[in-house]
């Protein structure tokens, strides 16, 4: 997820000077920034198939309660 924060921008700067990524289309930035958002998210579903039913998280201690 963090990569994809960092490639939107850049996109931006690419698209709008395109000679900054010399030999790679501009529209290769955006639709990596598309799957890198997709492969987190399906990366969590993913890990979600192996999470057994009622478990509790183990991190829970680390966080902050909620408000």
């Amino acid at each position: 997820m963090l990569t994809a924060i960092v490639i939107v921008p850049m996109a931006i700067v690419v698209s709008a000077h395109p000679d900054a990524a010399n030999g790679i289309p501009s529209l290769a930035f955006g639709l990596m920034a598309i799957g890198l958002v997709a492969l987190a998210i399906g990366f969590t579903i993913f890990l979600d198939w192996f999470t057994p039913p009622g478990a509790t998280d183990p991190f829970a201690r680390y966080r902050r309660p909620d408000r």
